[in-house]
């Protein structure tokens, strides 16, 4: 906030004299000199300018670790449903090949789930029952929508017990107070957002994260940048790919809403180099405390295809 001060200072002349003589004085005393309007300031009480004081920087571990906490402090349902549509453009040319969409009834514990294809004029699915594991890093689409992008690490081995009389004395114990996954560094305030960019330090495979966006306030995970892979089945590659994640909240839960993959194939280790980029949306997503067990029992389709459901 800038502030305008304004002095206004008025002076009358009516009837002044070019030169005024000097008030009469008594006899023997000199005139007493008339002490100036303007107040005078010594060099040393003069006050130098107060500089704001800079911002310090957010520490980008502690952002990650809350944006962890909060993330796994939702409670995920035992079930969910939801549609994915998938779009793929192959240098900037519709696929329409390699664009559907489906309705997929999914056991959140280990992504177990049912998918039919969904057609959307008419609000319903038809034919065939097919048994997935939606999953990142893997081929097939990625999901489901509830998935976890912090993944635990595994328990660790134990190490073996000491044998005989020998003792093992504790001196002491230490909690590390950092994220021993990734090197994170600050990227600045992105739209009321909290943009971290992450180097995994072990196991790259499970951390896959790059980049993410997390909201200020409540530390709710906005946007993330993910590396996956491309499993091009008919050529027999699998490329490195590139996710570009936007989240939403459903039910206070935050949800996978939009991915946008791409990959640049180049002609050294395909014929057919190109430019394949995929976009998968997730919607009308419903939250279940149950379903039939059959649903993730893909041997005992053919005798409960009658009892499928439609959306």
């Amino acid at each position: 906030m800038r502030v305008f001060t304004a002095v206004l200072c008025t002076a009358l002349l009516l009837g002044a004299d070019p030169e005024p003589s000097p008030m009469p004085t008594e006899l023997g005393q000199s005139p007493v000199p008339v002490a100036s309007m303007e107040p005078s300031v010594s060099p040393a009480s003069a006050k130098p300018a107060v500089r704001p004081s800079a911002t310090p920087t957010p520490n980008p571990y502690a952002i990650l670790a809350k944006v962890r906490e909060v993330f796994h402090a939702h409670v995920r349902p035992p079930f969910v449903v939801y549609t994915l549509e998938r779009r793929e453009w192959i240098n900037d040319f519709p696929n329409v090949d390699n664009s559907y969409t489906w309705r997929i009834w999914c056991r959140t514990r280990d992504s177990a789930a049912l998918s039919r294809e969904f057609l959307r004029r008419r609000n319903r699915s038809f034919f065939g029952l097919h048994f997935i594991r939606p999953a990142f890093n893997e081929p097939v689409d990625p999901g489901p929508p509830t998935g976890d992008i912090f993944p635990l690490a595994p328990p660790p081995t134990p190490a073996p017990k000491p044998t005989g009389t020998e003792r093992l004395r504790t001196i002491a114990v230490v909690t590390s107070t950092t994220d021993s996954d990734y090197r994170a560094t600050f990227a600045g305030i992105d739209h009321n957002a909290y943009h971290l960019k992450l180097d995994p330090v072990r196991d790259r495979e499970r951390n896959r994260l790059r980049e993410l966006w997390v909201e200020v306030a409540s530390f709710e995970v906005l946007r993330a940048v993910a590396v996956d892979r491309l499993f091009l089945i008919n050529e027999g590659l699998v490329v490195p790919d590139k996710l570009e994640i936007e989240f939403e909240l459903h039910d206070t839960v935050p949800v996978l809403h939009r991915i946008r993959a791409v990959t640049e194939i180049p002609s050294t280790i395909s014929r057919l180099g190109r430019r394949e980029e995929s976009q998968y949306f997730y919607d009308d997503i419903v939250f279940a405390a149950t379903m039939p067990d059959w649903y993730f029992e893909p041997k005992t389709y053919r005798e409960h295809f009658p009892d499928a459901p439609l959306k």
